[in-house]
Formats: C-alpha cells, structure tokens, sequence
C-alpha cells in the first residue's frame, strides 16, 4: 500500500525549522502554570482552562481570579449574569465539579478549604443556582429513562447527584445568603429592570420551591440506588427549609443597612412566595425568632417591612405568627388558675402587638378581624394579650366590643357556627367588657341597656342549642355583675352557674392585663413545660460492680505450677444431684467475639428514660426497645404518680412525629399503640391537643391518618369497646403469592380499602346496624306471622347471650375533648382556603378517615349523652356543607352516607326521633334527598 502513494515534492517551512526541537503534545494545565493569573486578560482564556481539565495549581489560580472580580477587582464580574458568565458557570458544573468536588469537599488542609470556599462563593448567585438545579434535573432525567441499562454509568450519576446535592448545601448554608444576594446584585447591576429580572428568578428558585422540590428528587433517587440508611438533606425537609428562609429573611431587617435600594419589596417578594410552601408557621417562627433577639429597633422594622405585604400575606403572617407566639412563650395546656394572673409573657406579647398597632394602621385591621375569626382556635392567653395590646386605643376597644356584641347575638351564629366557635366569641366578649368597664364604665352601662345588648341576650336564652343558651346567661350575668348593685343583678337559679367552667367565665372581666416589654419575651424563651433531664444512667452490664479476682484480692502472690490432684471424695458426691448445662447464649453462636455486644439496653422504667430512647433513632436497639414498650409503660404510669401528666404533651409530640427510620415491621402498629395510651391517661386534654394538631400540625397525610385513627380508636376504647377493637392494631402479614397481585397501581385501585382500622371498626359498626334491619326484612318476606314456628329459650341462656352495661366514661369528655375541637377546626380551615378545595385535608385519604372518626364519637358516646342534641345538630350541619365533595370521589360518599345512618341510629329512640323531627328537620329533609339522589345515579 506504500508503494502506491509517491510523494511529489516535499519543503520545509521557516516556522517548522524554529519549533524543530519543541515537543509535539503539551499539556494544557502545565504550559498554563506559574504566571497564570497575570496572562488571563479575559473571559474565553478562563472557559478555556476550565474546560481542558486543570489540575489543582491551575484550578486554584482561576478560581482566585474569579473570585477577585467578584471583589470588586478588575476583571469578569460573575454576578453580572452575562453570557461570558454564564458558560463559565455552566462549565464549573459540568467539568470541574464531577472531578473535584469529591476530593475538597471534605478536605481541611489549607489549599483544599480555599479552593471549596472560592467555588461556593463563585456559584453564590442566580446563575451558580440555576445551573446546579438544572444539572441535578438532567441525572434525573437520565435515571429515569427506561433505555438506560448500563449499571455503572446509573451509579455514577446517582454519585454525581450527591455531589451537587453537597455543593448546594455548602452554597445555601449561611444564614445571610439571601442579603448578600441581593447586595451583589444592587451593587454590580445598575438597570432596575435588569436587576429585578434577576430577583426574580431567584424567587422562583427558592420561594417557589424549586430548589427544594429538585433536592427531595435527588434523595429519593439517591436513597432507591443505596442499600445503607441515608440522612436526607435539610434543603428537602420542607420544614428545616422553611426556618432556613425565614433566618434568611430576618437578615434583611436586623443585619442590613438602610441604604439598601428596595430592601422592603424584595423581601417582601421572597415572604410571599415562601408562605406557599405549605410551612408557614416554621419560616413566620424563624423569622420572629431572629428579629425578637436582634437590636433594639427591630420591631419597628418589622411593622415597617409588614406594610409592603399584601393585605392576604399580612393575614397568614400574623395569624402564624400569634400561632409561634403561643407555642413559644405559652404553655400549650390550659390552666383555669392562671387565666386570672397577669403574667411576663402575657405582657411582652401585648407590648409586641401594641407596637405592630402604633407603626402599622392595617396590622391594627388585621387584628381587629383575627378576633373574630381565626383567633377564636387560639389559647386564650394569646388573645388576652391582643385584647391588652389594642385596649389603649379607647376607639379600637368599643369597635372590637360591638363587633363582638353582634356577632355574639347574631341567629344565624348562633345556629350554624360551631359550639367552639361561639365559646370563643363568648370569651372576647367578656375579656372586652371588662377592659372597656375599667376604661369607660359609663359606656359599658349604657351598652347594657341597649337594644344590641337585649337582643343578644335575648337571642341567646331562645336558642334551641342547651349550650348556647348557657352562653348568654355567663354573659349576662358578668355584665350585670358589672354595672347593676347587688340587689337588682340577674340571677338565673341555674345549676350551670355553678360550675367550674361558669366561674371561668364569669372571671374573664376581672382579668387585667398590660402590655409590658418586648425584653420579657427575650428572656422568656420557652415556658413550656420541658421534660426533665435525668442524669443517664448506665446499661445493667456496666452498673455490676466486678467481682475481685484472687490475683487482685493478693497481688503479692505468685504462681508457680499446675498441679493435677486427685480428689479423694468423689465417692461421697455420688448422692448429689446432677444438673443440665445451661443454655448458650445466643449472642455467642458468633465465630467471631470482636462483634458480640453484650451492652444491650435495658427497657426503659421511667418516661424521661422513654423520652430520651424514643427520640435516639440513631440506637436501634435502644430505639426498639422503647417503642415497644411504650404503651404498656406509659398504662402504668397514668394512674401511679405525675411522671405521664407532667410529659404527656412531649410524649404525644414525639410519638406523632415519630419516622420509622429502621423500616420495622410493626413500626405503625406500635406508634399507634403509643399514641393511644397518651390519649386514654388524659382524654379531656389529650383529645384537645390531637384536635389542634391535625389540623396545625406539620404532619403528613399518614400521621395525620394516625391522629384520626387514635382519636376515634381511643375513644371507642373509653366507652368500653377495647377489647372488639384490640385486634384492629394488630399488625397483619400478607401471606399470599406474590404472583396473585395486580401490579401496584392496579392493586391501589381494586384493593380492599379496608385494613386501616378506622374503616375495619366503622364497617362493623355499619354491619351491626344494617344486619337487623336485613334480618327484618327477610322475616317479612317470608310469610305471615302465624304460620311461623318460634323456638323459646331457656331463661339461663338469654342470661348468657344479655350484655352487662358498661361504665362509658366517653360521654363526660367527648363534646368538648374530642368532637367539638374537630367539627370547630374543620369549618375554620376551610375557611381559610375559601371556597376551592385545595385544602390538603379535603383530599381522598383524609376526608373520609374524618367523616368515619366523627361517625365513631357519636356512637361510641351513646344514646344517653347529655350533649347527644348539640353533637347532633353540629354533625348535620357539617354534613350538609360537605355534599359538594361527595360527587367526585366513592370513599367520600361511603363515608358521608355511613356518617348520615350513624347520626340516625344514635338517635333512634322516641326522644330522638321527635328531636330530629322538630329541631334538625330541614337538615335531616335535605340529606334524606341527598341520599335519594344516589340510589337514583
């Protein structure tokens, strides 16, 4: 093949002569070494070198180059968010981070810190996140693309995406990155339009929750390719990002310059986007937090920056807001002897409020409408601290008072709102009397005798509702207390004055609060009650003390020899009895004795010792074993001193909240187990407590399942149905074939909903109550009476087959521990979304796990209950605003149906059938035709 290619002529070149002896290949990194930074004099020189795979001097030079520039030295200015900025960006990603990043990420050696710390402050800008999160949705893609069969290259890109999930953490981690942002961009891009374009981008990235939806991606893929329990990364923890943002945002009113051109309404963009996120009360809390603990002028600030919110934004922030205030500075139980006291938080609150009100007229708005409508779920500490904050406008406080004075004699409040709703105009009304008796006692007088004040009361006594009635008489004999002498005060002669609650009430208007000093709430961080720390005891193995060996008991001796000696009594041991060898320990089976451990913990005795074990999730066998213990630990300790009182709330916000990070079999059956125990040693206050966090809570939908599930199962076990429902919290293990299952989006579609025991107890129920009716039915078809043969049983075997009564000591606790809070709740929080059902609560899980935990109350609480007619008419009233979410979804209507035949069959006796004729018959017509229109589909 050479002999057919001749050369023609050949010449040698000047230029070729001169690089003769030069060598042919160089490398890029060395041949740019040494004087590197002085011979960069642009941009296309540095994507360049970074595109050609530098080593590490290199690397460093051009970072440091790049990082110069965004000192404000001469050169590429990577904020600017150019094109040239652009591609080195997208280049730092794709070609140095893959090879670097793994190396310098944990090195702490000089040279390696510098060059992590040049590379985040590099990508610290729209473009470096933008270009991250894009990077991470294209390995997504990648990992989700079914022609992709190459295990190696899967394993790679899952490694890749753990990195940039590192490198954003590095990037995200400073509580001041937001600020230093924006810093940046004011100071390197001069254009207005330009620069909000930027902001805007960045919103979008963080506030709208790009950033953390792409990073909870990234987990989930990285955890389906690993084997080995992983922690998850903060930024897809919905709630650690939240409080991340809110620190953030807190920096741009404490830790920030006045100069600054519109701090105000970028902040004010970045809240508003952040408060979608589904945490709203995390980043409001974080944000109060920092702002509470920084200078002196910072709640000035803070009105200032709340005024260029939106009025809908200005709502949530302040409703979260009073909401953190009362978990941080408030004890979340209620105690009846303190609502009398003036105390350091109660003032420090009010003085909080009362500076909102001065800087900011629309706060003081807002607050005015929270009163009367999303206030009235909250502690009434709280709202005492409002009422205090707004008392010194005497304007403010006789508006507040009328406003309440209407609505608490309003008809329709009075028979459709909610019994809780109604309790907490009740008790506004009397906290604002009383405020406005000690500032005009003329006016509060003359308020006593107005047509307003006698209609109310007169309202209120005519209500068909026995609770509502006993709400106007608390109010009008307050007031007459107040205004009237002691010989002409009205005096209604009724039992219910007398009680506990009565007194409550009636106290209300002897309250005085005044608002004291923010400072109280700096040094008042968290009242709440703490779970007692107890020194840490050693496990059993470490507490026996040794026993002495003779070589210690004599340390001057010596062995010499071993000497066998021949025992001369072994015939007088022939009489002795002989016994097995003990059993071996399992532990010892290993081969290898550097892996036993012999530490193993002891279960626990104590409820702190229970605490502290349930919430080291990093000890599995400590763990385990606290969980499984848990509920017969804390049945014992109810009724045996204060240790379960004095913990519950920390013991139920535990086990709530707690995940199954071992994947443990019968994880949900234990944590259930758990939260049921916590519930039955205090139902009055406990059943109140899961009420609140179902719906405030920062739950997901299957701990929220678990509340309901505790609720109602906790309840029934109350009434004396524990032992019909003990077998529903058992767990069950599916022994069939793998290869009978539907695949799984099939099996979700055709599978019996039934397991979870919420709807195993209501299908009981609805079979308990439907089989005497088949049964009746049947008998009448099958002829006439007097041909049939009827069997007499003996009078000991009807006494067998009779049921015992059974103490019900449900009926006490259930209107205002369980039901209430829950009917109450529900029509406030669907409220709050309007009339859209985006509320995650009305979704398909959820709703009818609700509507069959309400169905389960009433019956469990009987047909004797005293407040089975309110119970009654506020279940229908419920029913009837939920028709519109029964058309769309099967379970829904299942489960309203079963709720209608529930409320029918409690109140089935003769009472309860004229009561329904006569109180709830537009209710009752109404969902009769709603039932009809089923059946007729």
């Amino acid at each position: 093949m050479d002999e057919l290619l001749v050369p023609v002529s050949s010449r040698t070149t000047s230029a070729e002569r001169g690089q003769h002896n030069q060598p042919r290949i160089v490398e890029v990194g060395r041949k740019q070494s040494g004087s590197l930074v002085q011979g960069i004099q642009s941009s296309e020189q540095t994507l360049n070198v970074l595109r050609s795979h530098p080593h590490q001097e290199a690397l460093s030079e051009v970072l440091e180059w790049l990082s110069g520039s965004t000192s404000g030295k001469p050169g590429l200015d990577i904020n600017s968010q150019t094109p040239q900025s652009s591609q080195i960006i997208h280049a730092l990603v794709n070609d140095i981070l893959p090879d670097w990043w793994r190396i310098i990420r944990g090195d702490k050696s000089g040279s390696g810190r510098n060059t992590r710390e040049m590379i985040v402050s590099i990508l610290s800008n729209v473009g470096g996140i933008s270009a991250l999160v894009m990077r991470m949705r294209i390995i997504i893609d990648w990992k989700d693309d079914p022609g992709e069969k190459d295990q190696i290259r899967l394993s790679g890109r899952v490694a890749l995406l753990k990195d940039l999930v590192s490198v954003l953490e590095f990037v995200l981690e400073q509580d001041n990155f937001l600020l230093s942002v924006w810093q940046r961009l004011a100071a390197s891009i001069s254009h207005p339009n330009r620069r909000w374009l930027l902001w805007k981008e960045m919103v979008a990235l963080l506030g709208d929750g790009r950033v953390l939806s792409i990073t909870s991606q990234a987990d989930e893929v990285v955890a389906q390719d690993s084997s080995t329990v992983r922690e998850r990364s903060w930024l897809s923890d919905g709630s650690k990002y939240s409080s991340w943002m809110g620190r953030n945002l807190s920096r741009f009113i404490v830790g920030s310059e006045r100069n600054i051109r519109d701090l105000e309404k970028t902040w004010a963009q970045m809240l508003e986007r952040a408060m979608t996120l589904g945490h709203a009360d995390q980043l409001v809390e974080a944000n109060y937090d920092a702002v509470i603990h920084g200078v002196s002028s910072a709640m000035g600030d803070y009105s200032r920056f709340m005024a260029v919110l939106k009025s809908s934004t200005m709502k949530a922030v302040i409703s979260s807001l009073l909401r953190s205030i009362a978990k941080i500075h408030l004890s979340t139980s209620n105690d009846l002897d303190r609502d009398g006291q003036t105390s350091r938080s109660i003032g420090g609150i009010a003085a909080l409020v009362q500076g909102f009100v001065n800087h900011n007229r629309a706060i003081k708005d807002m607050l005015l409408e929270w009163l009367s409508g999303d206030g009235l779920l909250q502690d009434l500490r709280v709202r005492r601290a409002v009422v205090a904050g707004l008392a010194e406008d005497t304007g403010v406080l006789k508006t507040a008072l009328s406003d309440s004075l209407r609505a608490f004699g309003d008809k329709m409040h009075i028979k459709h709102t909610p019994i809780l709703h109604q309790e907490g105009t009740t008790e506004n009304l009397l906290l604002l009397m009383g405020c406005a008796y000690r500032k005009d006692p003329r006016y509060v007088a003359h308020t006593a005798q107005s047509s307003l004040y006698l209609n109310a009361i007169s309202n209120r006594l005519a209500a068909s509702s026995p609770r509502a009635s006993v709400l106007g008489m608390y109010v009008g004999t307050a007031v007459s207390e107040l205004v009237d002498p002691p010989d002409k005060r009205m005096n209604f002669s009724s039992d219910d004055l007398k009680s506990i609650q009565a007194q409550r009430y009636l106290n209300l208007t002897t309250v005085r609060d005044s608002p004291g000093s923010i400072e109280d709430l700096k040094h008042d961080k968290s009242p709440q009650k703490q779970a007692v720390s107890r020194v840490p005891r050693a496990p059993a193995a470490q507490q026996v003390k040794p026993i002495p060996s003779n070589s210690q008991a004599s340390k001057g001796s010596k062995i010499i020899s071993i000497e066998e000696v021949e025992d001369e009594f072994d015939s007088e041991d022939d009489d002795l009895p002989t016994y097995a060898k003990p059993d071996s320990d399992r532990s010892d089976s290993d081969d290898d004795p550097t892996v036993l451990n012999r530490d193993k913990p002891a279960p626990p005795v104590y409820i702190d010792d229970l605490i502290s074990s349930l919430r080291d999730t990093e000890n599995y066998d400590r763990h385990t074993l606290a969980l499984t213990h848990a509920s017969s630990l804390i049945r014992r300790k109810a009724s045996f001193g204060t240790e379960v009182t004095d913990n519950i709330q920390d013991l139920a916000s535990i086990l709530t909240g707690l995940q199954d990070k071992w994947n443990l079999e019968n994880f949900e059956e234990l944590r259930l187990q758990g939260m049921i125990a916590v519930l039955v040693a205090q139902p009055l206050e406990m059943g109140q407590w899961f009420s609140a966090t179902y719906f405030n809570g920062d739950y997901s939908i299957s701990q929220r399942a678990a509340v309901l599930t505790t609720l109602s199962l906790g309840a029934r076990e109350l009434a004396g149905y524990g032992k019909e429902d003990a077998a529903l919290t058992k767990s069950t293990q599916d022994t069939s074939f793998p290869s009978k299952h539907l695949p799984p989006k099939l099996h979700a579609l055709y599978a019996s909903p039934d397991t979870a025991p919420i709807t195993a107890a209501s299908k009981q129920l609805e079979q308990s109550i439907l089989r005497p009716m088949a049964l009746g039915a049947a008998d009448a078809l099958s002829g006439p009476n007097a041909l049939k043969i009827r069997t007499f049983s003996s009078r000991m075997e009807v006494e067998k087959k009779r049921t015992r009564p059974i103490p019900n000591a449900l009926a006490k606790v259930v209107a205002d521990g369980f039901f209430f809070p829950l009917v109450g709740r529900w029509s406030m929080h669907v409220q709050g979304f309007g009339a859209s059902s985006s509320s995650p609560l009305v979704t398909t899980p959820l709703l009818p796990l609700y509507l069959r935990t309400l169905s389960l109350l009433l019956h469990a609480s009987g047909p004797s209950t005293l407040s089975l007619p309110q119970l009654t008419h506020e279940f229908l009233l419920l029913l009837l605003s939920l028709r519109r979410f029964t058309g769309s979804s099967l379970p829904t209507l299942e489960a309203f149906l079963f709720a209608f035949l529930t409320v029918l069959e409690v109140n089935s006796d003769r009472e309860g059938q004229r009561r329904l004729a006569t109180d709830n018959a537009r209710e009752v017509m109404e969902l009769m035709s709603t039932a009809e229109a089923v059946f007729e589909r």
